[in-house]
This record gives C-alpha cells, sequence and structure tokens, in this order.
C-alpha cells in the first residue's frame, strides 16, 4: 500500500509518503499559500515526484474552515428555529470567559438578528410531537430568507435531539423549494441537548459549508488531473472520514492539523511502553499540547472556535499563538512580549528575506547559533542572518540589553507562554506531571523541548522520526471513524433496557452503513459503545465504556461500578448516591491497515560521519562550542551526551548540558534530563 498525507499549516505545508513494499517513507515540506491555501497541497505532491496513479489513499488536513471563520469570510447564513428562541445565539451563557477583563465582549453572532427566524412548532424533552411544522410558514420564512441574500441555511428546532421529526421536515421543505441553498440541520451535525451549544455548532457548520465543499470539490478535481484514484480521506477530531461524510457535516474540519501529531503519539506509545504522555507541537503559528493516559487520547464533547463553542467529540487538544513564526515586541510597559501575532508564511520571519519587518522566534534561534542558517530545511532555504540580527538589534537598544541576552529572552519568553499552556492541562486537571513523558515535534518542537520538561519537573522527553512533518505522518495511523451521539436522560431507575439496547442498535446499524459506503470490509469493522453519565444536579459527566451485544440488568450493574470508579480517579471522589444518564455515544470505526514498524538492532559506537562541524550557541550567559550530529546517521542504541545539537533537515533538537540523548530501537531520540 503507498499512501500520502498532506497537513496544511500556517507557514509550512507538510507531506509524507509511505510505500510499504518498497520501505521507503518521503517526508518534505512547502511553504502554504495563505492566498491560495490548496495550490501548497500540489506544490507538495509536485514536489516529492509521486506516481499518484499508485497511491490507494490521500489524507489530507485542512484550515479551510478554521481560516474562513478566522477571517469572518464564511456564507450569509439565515438560522430557522422555533419561535420564541431566536436570541439563544445572541444570550449565549451568562459566564464571563476573562474574569478580570471589564472590556471582554461575546463574540459576535455569526448569524444576525433579522436573519434568525421562528416557526410555530413544538417537540417536547421525551420527544413527542406537540405541534407539526407548516409547511406554508416554512417557506413563507425561505422567501424572506431569500430576498436577504442567504446562501446557506441552519436549523435547529427546540428538543429536537429527542425527535428530529419536525427538523427533518423543515429540511425537505427547503430542499424541495430551494435546492441551491446549502441546509445545516442540527440533528445531524450535534444531535445532543444543550440549547446554546447546539445552535452555535450548527451555525458554524453552515457557516464554513460551502467554502469547505468548494475547497474539497477543487481538490478532488485537481487530484483526478494528476489520476489518482484512491480513496480521499479529511481528517476530523476523532478520526479520518470521507469526502460525503465532510460535506454532511463540515463542521469536523475545524481541528484537522493537530489531531494527526496526537494519533502519531498514540501510536508510539503502544510501541514504546510510555503510557502516559504529554504531546507538544510547536509549528511555525501555533502551540498545541495534548495529553495521552494509558495509550489514548484524553476526549473532550465540547470545545470552542474562537469563542464560538463546538459540541463535538474530539482530541481535547489546547492551541495557544506560540510558534517559530511569533513576533517579539517590547509593549507600551517597557516589557518583552512574544506573540500571539505570528509572521506566518508570507511575509515570515526576517531572517527569510522575504519582507518581514519584526523579528521572531526563529530568527532569535539563529542569532544565538540553535540554527545553522546554510542548512534550514536542509539547505533549501538559506536564511540571512544579518537580518535576524537588525531586527533583534532594534528590541535590544530598547531593553537596554545585548544582542544574545535579548535573542535569548525572546526564546524563553516563549517557552514560558509554552509552559504555561502545558501547566493548564497537565496540573490544571488533577495530573502530576513527573508521571508524564513529553512528546515533542512539530518545526520549532526541538528548540524548547527539554526547557519545557526542566519546568515541569518532567524527566523524560521523546523527539519522533520526523518530527517536523509529524503531524501529517500521524494522520496516516488514523482510522475512519464516524461518531454517533444521542441524548438519553433517564435516572437509574427510568432506564429501559430494550430502549437503551435498540438506541445502540440503530447507531450501529447507521454506522455499518455509512462504513460499507466508504468500502471499509466487515472484518474491518469495529463498533465501540458508552455512555455520559453524572449524579444528579451535576453540570459535567464522566463518558463510561459499555460492551457491546443485547444489554441486561447485569451489564447495567456493571457500568453503574465504572462509573463510580472512573468519576473517583477524575475528581478525586465518588457520592452515595445513584448516577443518572446524559448520552449514549458510538463510533463505528473502520480500520485502516497500520504502518508496519520494524525494530531495529542497537549499535553502540556513533558513526564518524555523524559528527557535523561544531558551532557556537548562546545559551545560559555565555559563548560556547557546541556539537551537532546528524541524526540521519544516528544509528538505533546511539547515545551523546548534552551540550549537543541533533540536526535533520526540518528540525533541530536542542540537548542541553546535563542532558543526554539516545536512539531507541524505532529510532526516537530518548532525551533523559
Amino acid at each position: 500500500m503507498k499512501r500520502i498525507a498532506v497537513d496544511i499549516g500556517g507557514t509550512f505545508t507538510d507531506i509524507v509518503y509511505i510505500d510499504e513494499e518498497a520501505e521507503q517513507i518521503i517526508a518534505d515540506k512547502v511553504r502554504s499559500t495563505p492566498s491560495d491555501i490548496g495550490r501548497a497541497v500540489f506544490e507538495a505532491i509536485k514536489k516529492i515526484g509521486v506516481d499518484m496513479r499508485e497511491v490507494s489513499i490521500f489524507v489530507h488536513g485542512t484550515t479551510v474552515g478554521l481560516n474562513t471563520v478566522v477571517q469572518r469570510a464564511g456564507a450569509r447564513v439565515g438560522l430557522i428555529t422555533t419561535d420564541g428562541f431566536s436570541d439563544v445565539l445572541e444570550m449565549a451563557r451568562g459566564d464571563r470567559k476573562e474574569l478580570y477583563n471589564y472590556l471582554w465582549k461575546k463574540p459576535k453572532p455569526l448569524v444576525p438578528r433579522h436573519l434568525r427566524l421562528g416557526i410555530k412548532e413544538r417537540t417536547d424533552h421525551l420527544g413527542r410531537i406537540a405541534q407539526k411544522v407548516s409547511a406554508k410558514e416554512v417557506k413563507d420564512v425561505l422567501k424572506k430568507l431569500k430576498e436577504q441574500g442567504v446562501e446557506s441555511i441552519a436549523v435547529c428546532l427546540l428538543h429536537s435531539y429527542a425527535n428530529p421529526e419536525n427538523e427533518e421536515r423543515v429540511g425537505r421543505i427547503i430542499r424541495e423549494n430551494w435546492p441551491e441553498a446549502a441546509v445545516s440541520m442540527s440533528s445531524h451535525v450535534a444531535r445532543e441537548f444543550r440549547e446554546y451549544e447546539r445552535m452555535s455548532t450548527t451555525v458554524l457548520d453552515a457557516y464554513i459549508k460551502r467554502r469547505v465543499a468548494e475547497y474539497l470539490g477543487a481538490l478532488s478535481e485537481n487530484l483526478e488531473k494528476i489520476r489518482f484514484g484512491g480513496q480521499l480521506l479529511i481528517v476530523s477530531p476523532s478520526g479520518v472520514l470521507g469526502v460525503n461524510a465532510i460535506r454532511e457535516k463540515t463542521i469536523a474540519t475545524f481541528a484537522s492539523g493537530p489531531i494527526g501529531g496526537v494519533s502519531g503519539s498514540m501510536n508510539i506509545s503502544r510501541l514504546s511502553g510510555y503510557k502516559d504522555l504529554v504531546t507538544m507541537d510547536v509549528g511555525g503559528t501555533s502551540f498545541d499540547v495534548s495529553l495521552i493516559k494509558d495509550g489514548e487520547g484524553v476526549i473532550r464533547h465540547q470545545s470552542e472556535l474562537l469563542g464560538y463553542p463546538v459540541l463535538m467529540p474530539g482530541m481535547d487538544i489546547r492551541p495557544i499563538g506560540a510558534g517559530g513564526g511569533s513576533i517579539a515586541r517590547v509593549d507600551s510597559g517597557g516589557l518583552l512580549t512574544v506573540g500571539p501575532e505570528s509572521a506566518g508564511a508570507d511575509p515570515g520571519p526576517m531572517c527569510y528575506g522575504l519582507g518581514g519587518t519584526e523579528p521572531t522566534v526563529t530568527d532569535a534561534a539563529l542569532v544565538n547559533g540553535f540554527i545553522d542558517p546554510d542548512f534550514f530545511l536542509g539547505g533549501e532555504i538559506k536564511l540571512d542572518a544579518n537580518l535576524a540580527r537588525k531586527g533583534i538589534a532594534a528590541i535590544a537598544s530598547r531593553l537596554g540589553l545585548s544582542l544574545n541576552e535579548t535573542a535569548d529572552g525572546i526564546l524563553t519568553v516563549a517557552r514560558n507562554n509554552m509552559t504555561t499552556a502545558t501547566k493548564e492541562i497537565l496540573i490544571g486537571q488533577g495530573y502530576d506531571p513527573r508521571d508524564f513523558t513529553l512528546m515533542s515535534y512539530g518545526g520549532a518542537g526541538g528548540i524548547f523541548a527539554t526547557g519545557i520538561a526542566q519546568d515541569m519537573s518532567i524527566s523524560r522527553v521523546i523527539i519522533p522520526p520526523t518530527p517536523g512533518v509529524f503531524s501529517a505522518r500521524g494522520m496516516l495511523t488514523m482510522d475512519l471513524t464516524h461518531t454517533f451521539v444521542r441524548t438519553y436522560a433517564r435516572s437509574l431507575d427510568a432506564i429501559d433496557i430494550k430502549e437503551l439496547t435498540e438506541t445502540y442498535r440503530e447507531m450501529e446499524k447507521a454506522g455499518r452503513t455509512m462504513l460499507e459506503e466508504e468500502a471499509i470490509p466487515k472484518d474491518a469493522m469495529r463498533f465501540v459503545r458508552s455512555m455520559d453519565m453524572c449524579y444528579e444536579g451535576q453540570g459535567h459527566y464522566v463518558e463510561v465504556p459499555v460492551e457491546s451485544g443485547d444489554l441486561g440488568q447485569a451489564a447495567l450493574r456493571s457500568i453503574v461500578e465504572s462509573f463510580h470508579s472512573l468519576h473517583r480517579i477524575k475528581y478525586g471522589h465518588q457520592m452515595d448516591a445513584p448516577p443518572k444518564t446524559i448520552n449514549v455515544r458510538m463510533k463505528a470505526i473502520g480500520k485502516i491497515k497500520e504502518i508496519p514498524v520494524k525494530k531495529n538492532p542497537d549499535v553502540r559506537k556513533i558513526a564518524p560521519d555523524a559528527f557535523k562541524k561544531p558551532r557556537r550557541v548562546y545559551f545560559q550567559g555565555a559563548n560556547a562550542s557546541w556539537k551537532v550530529l546528524d541524526r540521519g546517521k544516528l544509528a538505533s542504541g546511539n547515545s551523546h551526551a548534552g551540550p549537543v545539537i541533533v540536526e535533520e533537515p526540518h528540525h533541530i533538537t536542542v540537548v542541553t548540558p546535563g542532558e543526554t540523548v539516545k536512539v531507541d530501537r524505532y529510532r526516537n531520540l530518548v532525551i533523559t534530563l
């Protein structure tokens, strides 16, 4: 099997090609093209020179949906909801995201008030239809929306999660009377209770649907032109999905990129035996941190997209604006700040020589000797150290520091920002960092990895193979996954076992149909059940695994015992009270053949040609000569004490004094602090 993955980042677009039979891996980068993001995909394919007729799977992580919201460039959306509930989107929740910022305001709704229209209908919380939809009223609403130039319609009716009958009728009327309009229905996008979050998710889906559909259409056409006849898969928060599934649930693309790195880390966790990992992806624009516990990613069922809630299960990934392209400035109070603004791909850091006028983290790393200006991207790009010094000098004069001290300050501030985000996901959720191993990747990850580990009292760091394109490589380890959710709010004594079993069967049937449409063989299908539960009065819940097959009283008792145990692990206590159910969940998984990984024999002695020319590095207030190793010439079992820089075309790993780096049998760099 031959596979390709392409991950579009804010600064670079990464590509990884794997040919299993020939045991060949090609990894490379091209500059991202923000004005036409799809162009970089085909520039990357052209660069590696692969015959696309022989490729069976093409996996793609895209930022089109995210960029559409960032740029406020989405469709003109009209919202159809239950009469009297048009202001849910604007009322939102009563909490303040920034408690001490008196200037903070809720994000402006993506649908203005005059395009949020109600219809007279009602479904109660148990799914009973109290008032059916009037076709005439829906047609009248559509006429008003047409007159206002609406392009996309979001439909979110009260309690449609319990019974989507009325919502489905509205959808049919729209398709019959306005077939060219894009339609997003909450019962398809987020079939869960919580009215505001469900409406927000549906509106976001409608807002980005047209632009994502246009992008995927153009991508498919251009792939056909270069004679690709395999399967195109798009990365979603819980796995990869086919193009048709993404067109139905477009919001699934919003966290496309960072998921690949977490999935790849889970794969390495299973191979290496390090079950508890904190992963950090340091790219050109952002720093994304996540957790892996007992070999599995930690799941969140709700996240945020620029302040808008998204009701969708996916990996718990916390992003901040910190990366190689983060801009360094002195603020009005005379303090050095780094990010969240980024120089991006165009113009990029000053040292790129493309017109950047403000120094970045990359410029600072170059000035202090961590980056070889003649070996950036394997020598493909020659960096201009004089331009980097010029930018850093402007800040140094304002701070009254030397050039090296200022560059060191920029790197320290950037690292502190990353450490703060890492503390939030670890200590903030009750985990002891000393129990975790840090997995670092992304183009700039190796510069900061051991410093963050020291700050967090973490004793081990792993740098995987091809870390500069690891998110793209990780995408090739992901399974095709459809997630189904149904709200099932019941007290323990009100649970109907037959009804619950039938609900799971219905979801499994729907999942099986979708997997069959995507050509997944029966023996590669897997169905995983779970249930959200909480104690009476709680606003948060715990996801509890549920056995397959018909359920009985014994299975229900086991579910309750598991809930108490998981609640105790997560929150430190359990209550002497029966729990209640909130949602039932199902994952329909299509297993994609795993990439074979070989163990390599240990070699003690480092080959002489692995040593490159030493270079002067400024670290902890002093300039000194550091050894430089070529990672491509290191063998499993090789080890070296710091200070040393391990260099490869798309990445450098900084190993400071007192640390030791070793290559393990899977060619990971394992750094012991």
